[in-house]
C-alpha cells in the first residue's frame, strides 16, 4: 500500500472536481442497492469503458448508466494520465484504467469492510483519489477478521493498493465534517480507478 500525502495541489483538485461535475450532469449520482434491496450509505457514479454497479442482482460491472440506461461518460483525460502515471510508481508500466468510481460521502455516510474482487484482473492496483472532508479509512488483511487499522484521507490524497495489500479487506470509517471547503456543500468524493480486465 502506498498513501502519497497532500500529492494534489489545489488547482489539480479543482481541476478533477470540476470534471466530476461534468460526469454527474451526465452520469446522475445514484443510490445503489445490496441484494436485500437495503441502500448504501452513499451515493455513486462512474466514468469509462465499464461502471461498477450494485442491486437486487449483486455487484458487477456494466456498460449502462442503471437509471439513465446510457453509456458511461469517459474516463477525462487528466484523471486517466494521472493514474498511469501513479500505477508506474508502484511498478505497473502497462496500467489501462478502465473504469472510475466516484463515490460520494456525506457527514452520515459510512462504508463496510470489503475486498476488491469483481474484477476480472485482480493483480493491477487500484487507485483512490480523495477529494473535500478527510475520511476515516480502514485496513485491514486477506481476511475479513484481521486486525484493522485507521488512516486519515485528506483532500488531495492518493492511496494505491498494489501487490499484497491488493485484496486487503478496507472501508470508510466515517467523514470528519468540515475539514474541507472543496466541496461547497461539504463531504468527500471518492474517485477509485481500476483495470479491471
Amino acid at each position: 500500500m502506498l498513501h502519497l500525502q497532500q500529492y494534489l495541489s489545489e488547482s489539480q483538485q479543482q481541476e478533477i472536481l470540476q470534471h466530476c461535475r461534468e460526469i454527474g450532469k451526465k452520469s446522475p449520482l445514484f443510490s445503489p442497492t445490496m441484494k436485500n434491496g437495503s441502500p448504501f450509505n452513499y451515493q455513486m457514479t462512474n466514468c469509462g469503458k465499464v461502471g461498477w454497479i450494485s442491486d437486487q442482482n449483486g455487484y458487477r460491472y456494466d456498460e449502462k448508466h442503471p437509471v439513465t440506461n446510457k453509456p458511461w461518460q469517459p474516463i477525462p483525460g487528466v484523471i486517466r494520465n494521472l493514474a498511469k502515471s501513479l500505477a508506474a510508481e508502484v511498478g505497473d508500466y502497462n496500467y489501462k484504467p478502465e473504469t472510475c468510481l466516484i463515490n460520494y460521502y456525506t457527514q452520515s455516510s459510512k462504508l463496510g469492510l470489503h475486498q476488491d474482487n469483481t474484477e476480472v484482473n485482480q493483480k493491477s492496483p487500484i487507485i483512490s483519489i480523495s477529494l473535500g472532508d478527510d475520511g476515516i479509512f480502514l485496513i485491514g488483511g486477506k481476511r475479513r477478521k484481521d486486525p484493522t487499522k485507521e488512516i486519515i484521507l485528506k483532500s488531495g490524497d492518493i492511496l494505491i493498493l498494489h501487490g499484497e495489500s491488493r485484496m486487503f479487506y478496507h472501508g470508510i470509517k466515517g467523514i470528519i465534517h468540515g475539514t474541507s471547503n472543496l466541496l461547497k456543500s461539504g463531504g468527500r468524493l471518492n474517485l477509485t480507478i481500476r483495470q479491471v480486465y
